[in-house]
Protein backbone atom coordinates (compact mmCIF):
# COMPACT_ATOMS: atom_id res chain seq x y z
CA UNK A 1 0.00 0.00 0.00
CA UNK A 2 1.25 3.22 -1.11
CA UNK A 3 -0.06 7.07 0.48
CA UNK A 4 0.58 10.01 -1.94
CA UNK A 5 -0.30 13.56 -1.28
CA UNK A 6 -0.79 15.82 -3.87
CA UNK A 7 -0.49 19.39 -3.88
CA UNK A 8 -2.87 19.84 -7.08
CA UNK A 9 -5.95 17.23 -7.60
CA UNK A 10 -4.50 13.99 -9.77
CA UNK A 11 -6.17 11.91 -12.07
CA UNK A 12 -6.55 9.33 -9.92
CA UNK A 13 -8.31 11.29 -7.30
CA UNK A 14 -10.84 12.36 -10.09
CA UNK A 15 -11.50 9.42 -11.28
CA UNK A 16 -12.51 7.72 -7.55
CA UNK A 17 -14.16 10.56 -7.18
CA UNK A 18 -16.40 10.27 -10.05
CA UNK A 19 -16.96 6.80 -9.69
CA UNK A 20 -18.13 7.04 -6.44
CA UNK A 21 -20.18 10.32 -5.90
CA UNK A 22 -21.39 10.84 -9.31
CA UNK A 23 -21.61 8.01 -11.06
CA UNK A 24 -22.81 5.21 -7.72
CA UNK A 25 -24.61 8.03 -5.47
CA UNK A 26 -26.16 10.50 -8.14
CA UNK A 27 -24.18 13.77 -7.08
CA UNK A 28 -23.84 16.49 -10.07
CA UNK A 29 -21.36 18.82 -8.42
CA UNK A 30 -18.22 17.08 -7.65
CA UNK A 31 -15.81 19.71 -7.82
CA UNK A 32 -15.61 23.23 -6.41
CA UNK A 33 -12.89 26.36 -5.93
CA UNK A 34 -12.00 24.30 -2.30
CA UNK A 35 -10.02 21.64 -5.13
CA UNK A 36 -7.19 24.37 -5.91
CA UNK A 37 -6.59 24.91 -2.37
CA UNK A 38 -6.68 21.42 -1.12
CA UNK A 39 -3.83 18.96 -0.32
CA UNK A 40 -5.14 15.94 -1.86
CA UNK A 41 -4.45 12.42 -0.11
CA UNK A 42 -5.03 9.11 -2.25
CA UNK A 43 -4.03 5.49 -1.63
CA UNK A 44 -2.38 3.19 -4.33
CA UNK A 45 -2.76 -0.72 -3.85
CA UNK A 46 -0.81 -2.30 -6.48
CA UNK A 47 0.14 0.63 -8.01
CA UNK A 48 -3.93 1.20 -8.55
CA UNK A 49 -5.41 3.89 -6.89
CA UNK A 50 -8.44 3.02 -4.27
CA UNK A 51 -9.00 5.56 -1.55
CA UNK A 52 -9.45 9.32 -1.60
CA UNK A 53 -10.05 12.34 0.06
CA UNK A 54 -9.15 16.42 0.16
CA UNK A 55 -8.06 18.38 3.43
CA UNK A 56 -7.94 22.16 3.16
CA UNK A 57 -8.37 25.24 5.69
CA UNK A 58 -12.07 26.49 6.14
CA UNK A 59 -12.58 29.92 7.18
CA UNK A 60 -16.08 29.40 7.40
CA UNK A 61 -15.76 26.41 10.20
CA UNK A 62 -12.33 28.05 11.28
CA UNK A 63 -10.47 24.66 11.21
CA UNK A 64 -8.72 21.99 8.76
CA UNK A 65 -11.93 20.22 6.63
CA UNK A 66 -11.77 16.80 5.62
CA UNK A 67 -13.49 15.81 2.73
CA UNK A 68 -14.35 13.78 -0.37
CA UNK A 69 -13.57 11.01 1.02
CA UNK A 70 -14.42 8.41 -0.94
CA UNK A 71 -12.89 4.40 -1.59
CA UNK A 72 -14.30 2.14 -4.64
CA UNK A 73 -16.41 -0.31 -4.59
CA UNK A 74 -14.03 -3.29 -4.46
CA UNK A 75 -12.15 -1.69 -1.49
CA UNK A 76 -14.48 -0.82 0.89
CA UNK A 77 -14.39 -3.01 3.85
CA UNK A 78 -10.80 -3.50 4.69
CA UNK A 79 -10.35 -0.01 6.49
CA UNK A 80 -9.48 1.86 3.99
CA UNK A 81 -11.68 4.93 4.93
CA UNK A 82 -10.16 5.29 8.56
CA UNK A 83 -6.58 4.71 6.70
CA UNK A 84 -7.50 8.03 4.63
CA UNK A 85 -9.00 10.05 7.52
CA UNK A 86 -6.65 8.96 9.84
CA UNK A 87 -3.69 9.83 7.39
CA UNK A 88 -5.78 12.95 6.80
CA UNK A 89 -5.69 14.11 10.12
CA UNK A 90 -2.22 13.44 10.56
CA UNK A 91 -1.45 16.37 7.91
CA UNK A 92 -3.49 18.37 9.36
CA UNK A 93 -1.59 17.95 12.56
CA UNK A 94 1.63 18.42 10.72
CA UNK A 95 0.29 21.41 9.05
CA UNK A 96 -0.63 22.92 13.23
CA UNK A 97 -4.04 22.31 12.68
CA UNK A 98 -6.07 21.51 15.99
CA UNK A 99 -9.48 20.59 15.21
CA UNK A 100 -11.17 18.89 12.36
CA UNK A 101 -14.41 18.98 10.59
CA UNK A 102 -16.73 17.20 8.67
CA UNK A 103 -19.44 17.38 6.44
CA UNK A 104 -20.47 13.39 6.59
CA UNK A 105 -23.25 11.94 4.45
CA UNK A 106 -26.17 11.07 7.03
CA UNK A 107 -25.27 7.37 6.00
CA UNK A 108 -22.14 7.13 7.49
CA UNK A 109 -22.37 9.47 10.06
CA UNK A 110 -22.00 6.43 13.02
CA UNK A 111 -18.64 5.68 11.26
CA UNK A 112 -17.36 9.11 11.67
CA UNK A 113 -18.05 8.78 15.22
CA UNK A 114 -17.51 5.50 16.47
CA UNK A 115 -14.66 4.26 14.49
CA UNK A 116 -12.70 7.50 14.11
CA UNK A 117 -14.07 9.66 17.66
CA UNK A 118 -15.77 12.46 15.74
CA UNK A 119 -18.47 14.30 17.38
CA UNK A 120 -21.64 15.20 15.47
CA UNK A 121 -23.34 18.81 15.76
CA UNK A 122 -26.11 20.66 14.57
CA UNK A 123 -29.02 19.36 12.63
CA UNK A 124 -28.80 17.68 9.49
CA UNK A 125 -28.75 19.50 6.25
CA UNK A 126 -29.09 18.88 2.46
CA UNK A 127 -26.39 18.62 -0.27
CA UNK A 128 -27.76 18.18 -3.44
CA UNK A 129 -31.03 16.42 -1.83
CA UNK A 130 -28.59 14.33 0.38
CA UNK A 131 -28.55 14.67 4.10
CA UNK A 132 -25.41 15.57 6.15
CA UNK A 133 -24.35 16.28 9.04
CA UNK A 134 -21.42 18.70 10.97
CA UNK A 135 -19.12 16.34 13.03
CA UNK A 136 -15.65 18.00 14.48
CA UNK A 137 -13.06 16.54 16.38
CA UNK A 138 -9.96 17.95 17.85
CA UNK A 139 -6.61 16.31 17.14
Amino acid sequence: MKITVYDKIPDEARYIRETVFLEEQGFEKEYDENDNIAKHIVIYEDNTAIATCRVYWDEEVNCYHIGRIAVLKPHRGKGLGIKVVTESEKLVKEMGGKEIFISGQLQVAEFYKNKLGYTQYGDVYLEENHPHVALKKTI
